[in-house]
């Protein structure tokens, strides 16, 4: 039977495990609280049979340190050979053959040392002796054997488990990276082709613009590779973008933001704001509106954090999660991968108001 990387850990020990200085004390714990119990109830059973505490001393003395020297072996001998993914008959059938050889020596031993101790004893229980005591440790190594491998087994599908897990984790980890990489080539794309349209006609508004862009893209540098940043941190960011797009636009273009002081700290993914007011530019700048104000609101209530960004302007179709490619369905998986069930989206008309509104609830998970 095959053992994954948990359950070797916890099996190979004597020779490769301490040279490595990677012995499992957990194992090492058990076995020796385990035979030292026996050692006690064995102490007890042998008094009770030969009515004899030295007799009853001396086997226990010789007996069950033996026991726990075969034992560790095979534990160690299984560790060692865990790798060469032995089939599991193969493995019960010499589980079998080494308790059965195990039995039949600690018997033999402990029927010398009886010869030696309590000749008269044997009398009592003629030609069972031997046989009782062969019992006794067959009995005694399969319920070992059975726990051994019982433990093995659950320790084999937790590793199983965990590596699973970490392969998800990381998985996920490389996706958030892809959908964190295409923010901002979509952003710099769209602001360069913006400025070299502006060169020739208004040279002045494209070299504010590139100033701008050139104070954006050293703030997220900064912040490259974090995946995380405070919610006052995003409200900056969000607020340089509207910045630089306000330059693009012959219509005045604010931001204006109604903070609740206690989200100020809270951490959330990178760039989430600027996917919203990405959004409130790119559709509600379709409005009439001469003035075009993008309002950032947010509220805590309880673990909820809450998150408002509406633009003036009618929402021309509703919003499909499944079905968005841009830079709204980008968030929204970002946001599933932090925060799982967690999260919830909405984008809805109030009014003549477009509104885009996130519910966050508890901390990001870390990948």
């Amino acid at each position: 039977m095959a053992l994954s990387g948990g359950a070797s850990m916890i099996l190979t020990s004597i020779g490769q495990g301490l040279s490595q200085g990677e012995s499992s004390p957990g194992f090492w714990r058990a076995q020796i609280v385990g035979w030292l119990f026996l050692a006690v109830i064995g102490y007890f059973i042998r008094l009770a049979v030969f009515g004899n505490a030295v007799a009853a001393f001396w086997l226990t003395l010789a007996l069950e340190p033996l026991a726990f020297v075969l034992t560790s072996a095979a534990a160690v001998l299984h560790g060692r050979r865990s790798a060469k993914a032995d089939a599991p008959i193969l493995v019960l059938a010499c589980a079998v053959l080494l308790c059965l050889a195990a039995s039949a020596l600690l018997a033999s031993i402990a029927y010398a040392i009886n010869h030696l101790l309590l000749p008269d004893v044997i009398g009592a229980i003629p030609g069972n002796q031997y046989r009782l005591g062969f019992i006794y440790y067959m009995g005694i190594l399969s319920i070992w054997t059975l726990i051994y491998f019982g433990v093995s087994a659950e320790l084999a599908a937790r590793a199983d488990r965990m590596s699973k897990m970490k392969a998800e984790t990381r998985s996920l980890r490389l996706e958030l990276e892809h959908l964190q990489l295409q923010i901002e080539p979509h952003f710099l794309f769209n602001s360069l082709n913006t400025i070299v349209a502006e060169i020739a006609d208004r040279p002045a508004v494209a070299e504010e613009m590139t100033r701008r862009l050139a104070d954006y893209l050293r703030y997220s540098l900064d912040r490259r590779g974090r995946g995380l940043c405070r919610l006052e941190e995003d409200i900056e960011a969000a607020q340089a973008y509207v910045r630089i797009q306000a330059l693009r636009f012959e219509r005045q273009l604010e931001c204006q933001c109604q903070i609740d002081p206690a989200t100020l700290k809270i951490n959330i993914p990178h760039m989430t704001l600027q996917g919203l007011t990405e959004n409130a530019i790119k559709h509600g700048m379709r409005s009439e509106h001469d003035r075009f104000v993008i309002h950032i609101r947010t509220r805590l209530q309880g673990d909820l954090l809450i998150i408002e960004v509406d633009n003036p302007g009618q929402l021309q179709a509703p919003f499909d999660l499944v079905q968005s490619g841009g830079g709204l369905g980008n968030l929204c998986r970002r946001l599933a991968l932090r925060y799982a069930d967690r999260y919830e989206f909405s984008l809805n008309q109030r009014g003549d108001l477009t509104v885009a509104e996130i519910r966050l609830r508890g901390e990001p998970a870390p990948l």
